[in-house]
């Protein structure tokens, strides 16, 4: 297969087949949706209920306990855009030693622990982009591609659009070419969107 020679395609990517690297970016957008869902319900869940608890002494341990998992999932999104880096990411968060106090005013005063929980909230929007944009053009791209496999077994209509439902052998050819003309668009721009994720969760994360 051929070689990426793309500049845009970091660490590993870079000497990976091109359907790989396709197949990492795809993998890589889609799962920021439930990543993104995830981070974004216990972030917001966590930091209403510390608030709403704040005049009571059960808001401070709500609040740590938000604060430690925005923090593990740091660590994921660092390790799933290390995965398409190639390259570690490495983050900036005090470590936690001494007495449980030292540990609390360490978790409470590191400003990576207020990065974290803000890059837990963009997730969310950014994962639903991603996911929407990459299923969408492989779903269109893939669609007009097999479409002669399965087009025949579509029910008949005939007020419909004869390049999207007529199985005759031209639209049928002619919808392949639209496939192979998108197929370059879908992974160029699954590339860049995936490309642009990624800096913006380093950005976030160092």
């Amino acid at each position: 297969m051929t070689e990426i020679s793309i500049d845009r395609a970091p660490g590993r990517l870079a000497s990976m087949p091109r359907p790989a690297v396709m197949a990492a970016d795809f993998t890589y957008l889609v799962l920021g949706l439930p990543l993104g869902i995830l981070t974004f319900t216990v972030a917001v869940t966590g930091l209403a209920l510390g608030a709403g608890l704040a005049i009571t002494l059960a808001g401070l341990p709500v609040l740590l306990a938000t604060l430690l998992a925005v923090r593990a999932f740091a660590a994921l999104e660092r390790t799933r855009a290390g995965w398409l880096l190639g390259v570690p990411i490495r983050g900036r968060e005090r470590r936690l030693t001494g007495s449980l106090w030292e540990r609390t005013r360490a978790i409470l005063g590191d400003p990576a622990s207020w990065r974290d929980t803000v890059c837990s909230l963009v997730l969310l929007p950014v994962g639903v982009a991603g996911f929407t944009v990459a299923v969408t053009l492989w779903a269109t791209t893939l669609g007009f591609l097999t479409s002669p496999a399965w087009y025949w077994a579509l029910p008949s209509d005939d007020e419909t659009i004869p390049l999207l439902d007529s199985t005759s052998l031209g639209y049928s050819v002619l919808r392949v070419l639209i496939g192979l003309a998108l197929l370059p668009t879908t992974a160029v721009a699954c590339r860049a969107l995936a490309a642009g994720t990624r800096r913006l969760a380093r950005s976030l994360l160092r």
